[in-house]
């Protein structure tokens, strides 16, 4: 099964053109990462996905089915949604933003509790950080909360929007660490947008270059970086010479 698929998917900001006839498919229980400079039209896929925007040509499909955007919050239950900065609400302590789906969606208080204790032990934050305030936790603290706030329905997708940008290269690696490893323990589909190719590597099974709303290529690491592709090989060699 593909829970997530494009087919031949057009979508305009006014009269500019974002994405040209995007068609791929994402498997299921495995992350996929959409790799791309800033602009190129990876936020605007994850809005597809999460019925934040309509295409303009032809269809989304998630769960095999085309989204009903008059009938999107069943579909957004089932929808992990993190970006980068985390968005938590300041004026709510880290269980209140970590418990707050499990609430709105009328969970007893044992249910969210037992979600709870699974999501501060997959992402290694400990009990006494529940009674804290955003604005007192590092970067990497508040991406933690971010990413239990996103997984406390226990989507079946998850998408991560240049999640970890703003984090430092330490943080980010751990974070990167506690994700595969959540992976493994409760596998689901994810998507990434970034447009660092370390951060591909490291996480993806399945890479998507995208260039002006155009996929250029789709694969495993060994495909990209073996690609005949002129674009894909350039923006390969352009990433690689950055980090040296």
């Amino acid at each position: 099964m593909h829970p997530v698929i494009f087919e031949n998917t057009d979508k305009y900001y006014a009269d500019k053109k974002v994405l040209d006839n995007v068609s791929f498919s994402m498997e299921e229980n495995k992350i996929s990462v959409i790799l791309g400079r800033s602009g190129s039209g990876k936020s605007t896929i994850l809005k597809l996905i999460n019925g934040l925007l309509k295409p303009d040509s032809g269809t989304v499909k998630v769960f095999g089915e085309k989204i009903i955007h008059s009938d999107i919050y069943e579909l957004r239950k089932q929808i992990g949604y993190s970006v980068q900065g985390t968005s938590l609400f300041p004026h709510m302590n880290v269980y209140e933003n970590i418990t707050l789906l499990g609430r709105l969606n009328k969970w007893n208080k044992e249910k969210i509790s037992d979600r709870l204790d699974i999501l501060l032990k997959f992402v290694d934050l400990p009990e006494k950080f529940l009674k804290k305030y955003p604005a007192e936790l590092s970067g990497g603290e508040q991406q933690r909360v971010g990413i239990c706030r996103a997984m406390m329905l226990n989507p079946k997708i998850f998408l991560l929007d240049e999640a970890f940008g703003a984090l430092d290269p330490t943080t980010k690696s751990e974070i990167h660490s506690e994700l595969l490893r959540i992976q493994s323990i409760e596998p689901r589909t994810i998507v990434i947008v970034t447009h660092d190719l370390q951060e591909a590597f490291k996480l993806a099974d399945r890479i998507i270059i995208i260039e002006k709303g155009v996929i250029r290529q789709t694969g495993v690491r060994e495909e990209i970086l073996n690609s005949e592709i002129e674009f894909v090989k350039y923006f390969i060699r352009s990433q690689i010479e950055f980090l040296k």
